[in-house]
């Protein structure tokens, strides 16, 4: 036990001791040095740097809120830098007239996986791999040098870290990443992360440079005329204002991040470039609130990349905490929450997205379209739906045989913003109940229908019709019924009379009837022969008496 408390002992006090200063009135810190730890700017006061100052790896700053942090001298990172490079880049390179020819050694900052090619005065190499690149017989004997870099896709990360100089006959000479330049370059911490930090509460204006600072801006940055290396992203919930500045060698493919609602304005600035914009704009969440786990979602032209989403429901996602939380989690990454950006030409751009959600029932589908899906952390959507009211069930009569239909009429208004096609559940004193209806009905939006129906029961007794709009499970969790239920007034039912005897009579006259219909048209047939007969014979006559009157005898 004791050794193990020793132990404990002696690895606490190997560890470096971390100072904590507090900046508690206002303080102008003009000098050269190191500054390292942890740093507070208490509220009220006013931390002034306007000398230049190196920043140890792990330094930690907060400036309160009510408080303001001013850097208008230097405060750059300890750590070596390094000049990143674009997938085209043109590194210009100081020479200084070494001399006639020699050796140009170009150390990256990381082995090159995949083929670049490099040019120099003319000289190029292709398909080039590793870590040291040599160029023989380079001409010394001038100003300065450019070295033209075709990266690979395939490694979006290359920097230079040093660049060599070795002219024949004379000292070689050592050109760090702080002494190049040039169109594609900038200067970047080494692992691409932030040295040392910056949590602004309160307010912070820059007007001098700063290199590899992490800041994060609750409240309000100003960078006027100020020199930024790698300290991308700067990352605003509060605001921020860009004016001629310079901000280079942003560790992602952002500058500056706005989270949500904050706020940015840039003038006449620089940004890394290339693939890397000024600003965006991220929400942190994007979600929708639904009425339940039914509604979908379907999302057009969605952040940077334009994308169109699949069917969403709620909790998409598949996290536990979330389901049955009826919201759907529209965007999953940052690059589909990007709603605003600044390019890096300085061109702004905004996401122009839209929307649609629908739900499916035996009702009917029902769905909105979101012509402009709101830029919010979140947003509340309501379907037009239908709201039916079962207004009244009556019976024709209060009695009725059985095995015999009785009609009954319901009357359905519905006053909500969309048609229904509904069906009826009904009972009879607890049993279900036979209304001759297998097909829904359709009602309007602000319509009144009658609907009638044919009741019956194969049993005796006194019977109360109850009806319910019946309402499907889709639609759970929505106000859409008045009144969905009806009842008729006590029905009797009793089996009917038999009335077979009363029958004798009317079947005898209907025979009678029969009979005499009989005989009257078999007679009006005869006659009708008879007439046919005799006018045949009198028209042969006739026809015979003109044949002899217009042939006569030949003498």
């Amino acid at each position: 036990m004791r050794r193990a408390i020793l132990l404990a002992l002696i690895i606490l006090l190997s560890q470096p001791l971390v100072s904590a200063t507090e900046v508690s009135s206002d303080t102008d810190d003009a000098s050269t040095g190191t500054l390292s730890g942890n740093y507070t700017v208490k509220d009220g006061a006013t931390w002034t740097v306007s000398g230049h100052y190196d920043i140890s790896e792990g330094t930690a700053i907060v400036v309160e809120e009510g408080s303001t942090m001013i850097v208008s001298g230097s405060m750059n990172a300890t750590s070596q830098p390094q000049l990143s490079l674009a997938n085209t880049a043109n590194v210009s390179v100081s020479i200084g007239f070494l001399g006639e020819s020699g050796i140009l050694r170009i150390d990256f900052a990381s082995e090159v996986l995949f083929p670049i090619s490099v040019e120099i005065d003319n000289t190029t190499t292709d398909n080039w791999t590793g870590l040291q690149l040599d160029f023989p017989g380079i001409n010394m004997d001038v100003e300065n040098l450019t070295i033209n870099v075709t990266t690979h896709p395939f490694q979006p990360f290359i920097a230079i870290s040093t660049i060599t100089l070795s002219p024949q006959g004379a000292t070689p000479e050592l050109r760090t990443a702080e002494q190049l330049s040039g169109e594609g370059t900038s200067l970047v911490i080494p692992d691409r992360n932030n040295a040392w930090t910056i949590d602004v509460q309160g307010t912070l204006i820059v007007t001098g440079a700063i290199f590899g600072a992490g800041i994060t801006c609750h409240g309000t940055c100003s960078f006027d005329g100020a020199a930024m290396s790698s300290t991308g992203p700067i990352e605003v919930y509060g605001s921020i204002s860009v004016i001629d500045s310079t901000l280079q060698g942003g560790l992602t493919d952002e500058d500056i991040i706005i989270w949500d609602d904050a706020t940015v304005s840039w003038d006449n600035s620089v940004g890394t470039g290339g693939l890397t914009d000024n600003w965006v704009n991220v929400l942190t969440t994007r979600t929708l609130g639904v009425q339940n786990g039914y509604v979908t979602f379907y999302g057009y032209d969605i952040g940077y990349l334009s994308i169109d989403t699949s069917p969403l429901y709620d909790n998409n996602t598949f996290t536990i905490s979330e389901q049955g939380d009826n919201v759907i989690e529209i965007s999953r990454s940052e690059i589909d929450r990007m709603v605003r950006w600044q390019d890096g030409d300085g061109i702004i751009h905004t996401e122009s997205a839209s929307g649609k959600v629908i739900l499916v029932t035996p009702w009917g589908d029902y769905e909105q379209i979101i012509s402009n899906l709101p830029k919010v952390n979140h947003f509340d959507i309501e379907l037009d739906l239908p709201q039916l009211s079962f207004d009244s069930w009556v019976a024709r009569d209060s009695e009725s045989n059985t095995n015999n239909r009785l009609g009954v009429n319901a009357t359905v208004s519905n006053t909500g913003d969309a048609p229904a096609s509904f069906f009826f559940d009904c009972t009879a004193n607890g049993s279900a109940a036979n209304i001759g209806i297998t097909v829904p009905y359709s009602v309007g939006a602000g319509e009144t229908i009658v609907v009638p129906m044919n009741w019956d029961s194969a049993v005796e007794g006194e019977f109360k019709l109850e009806c319910s709009i019946f309402v499907p499970y889709q639609l759970e969790g929505f106000d859409v019924l008045t009144n969905g239920n009806a009842s008729t007034e006590v029905v009797v039912w009793s089996e009917g009379e038999d009335d077979s005897s009363n029958m004798v009579l009317p079947i005898a006259i209907g025979l009678v009837v029969a009979v005499v219909l009989f005989l009257v048209v078999s007679k009006m047939r005869v006659n009708s022969l008879v007439a046919k007969e005799k006018l045949d014979s009198e028209i042969e006559k006739e026809y015979i008496e003109e044949v002899d009157e217009e042939t006569g005898t030949i003498e």
